[in-house]
């Protein structure tokens, strides 16, 4: 027997000439030539020990060992055309990515159809930073883009404070901050804020508050946003935690409040937008994993479109491997 025989061709080779009694419209039937289907019907002859087809000039026959033998071989190409129908399927199946809420639209379309191009499908989950971390653990989603720390993150974009505008977020009569004002080329609205400018001034009964969204509710910003807000000598309200982004700027239209977003969150919500004085935040993403081979495809097909997505103007290069 041949050391590279091939049993799968061999059987797709006999079953497609027994079912059409001719070498050469089985072998066509089968993808190969008529003299490559009659090599590989002799080869499986010669690896069963007996002959399968009476060859004459008119017909080509089965002999009563080949109409033995052909439901089995009918059953295992049957069988590797499933297998590779399932592997198909399987590969077919769609991606989940976990992502934050409040995703452009646009922008998630384009990741999509940008994974589409290279023959992956991708469904997208959003959910809070822990949700996804906990979808990840339970395997509910095979993607997930987590909320880390500036260093350790592939995409971020620097986080401020966002207020309504017509006024400013300072809370005094000064030109500082005011929405409409800017000096020495600088952007509109844009001087740095301390959170110290919370506490209430003489004479002025507001008190304002700074709002997180679930989005920015991790420990390397809310943990960091403490430890500035209790050095500042402000009560533990002051900074307050929203059930959601718009939640939390309805509350900087309707109450004067702050919101912690970024520059482009602001500009949605015709916001003025001031970074912080008191220290560098910022909301930073990575891709995590448990196939680096998915997550390698993923990348190298959509892996350009996340900053959009992600409104993250700042990007390293990323390898998932």
């Amino acid at each position: 027997m041949a050391r590279n025989f091939d049993l799968l061709s061999a059987c797709e080779a006999f079953v497609s000439v027994a079912e059409r009694e001719s070498f050469t419209v089985g072998g066509r039937g089968a993808g190969v030539t008529q003299s490559v289907a009659s090599r590989r019907i002799a080869a499986l002859e010669e690896h069963l020990g007996s002959r399968l087809f009476e060859r004459t000039s008119r017909r080509v026959a089965l002999t009563p060992f080949g109409r033995g033998v052909l439901p089995a071989a009918i059953r295992l190409v049957d069988a590797s055309q499933a297998f590779a129908d399932d592997a198909d399927h399987a590969r077919a199946l769609p991606i989940t990515l976990a992502v934050p809420h409040h995703l452009s639209p646009a922008a998630a379309a384009r990741v999509c159809a940008a994974a589409a191009d290279r023959s992956l499908s991708v469904e997208l989950l959003e959910g809070a930073p822990r949700e996804r971390t906990e979808w990840m653990s339970s395997g509910r989603v095979q993607l997930a883009l987590a909320h880390v720390e500036s260093d350790r993150a592939d995409w971020s974009t620097p986080l401020g404070v966002g207020f309504a505008g017509g006024g400013n977020s300072h809370g005094d009569d000064g030109g500082a901050g005011r929405a409409g004002s800017s000096t020495d080329g600088e952007r509109d609205g844009e001087e740095p804020f301390s959170l110290a400018e919370l506490r209430p001034r003489r004479g002025t009964p507001e008190r304002r508050r700074l709002w997180l969204a679930p989005e920015d509710d991790v420990p390397n910003v809310r943990d960091r946003l403490e430890l500035v807000r209790n050095g500042a000598g402000l009560a533990a309200g002051r900074l307050r935690l929203a059930t959601s982004l718009v939640t939390a700027i309805a509350h900087a239209i309707a109450d004067g409040d702050l919101v912690l977003c970024t520059r482009a969150e602001a500009g949605e919500a015709d916001l003025a937008w001031h970074p912080l004085a008191d220290l560098d935040l910022s909301r930073g993403y990575t891709l995590v994993h448990r196939d680096a081979d998915l997550a390698a495809r993923f990348l190298e097909a959509a892996g350009s479109r996340l900053p959009a997505l992600l409104g993250a103007p700042q990007q390293r290069i990323v390898d998932a491997r």
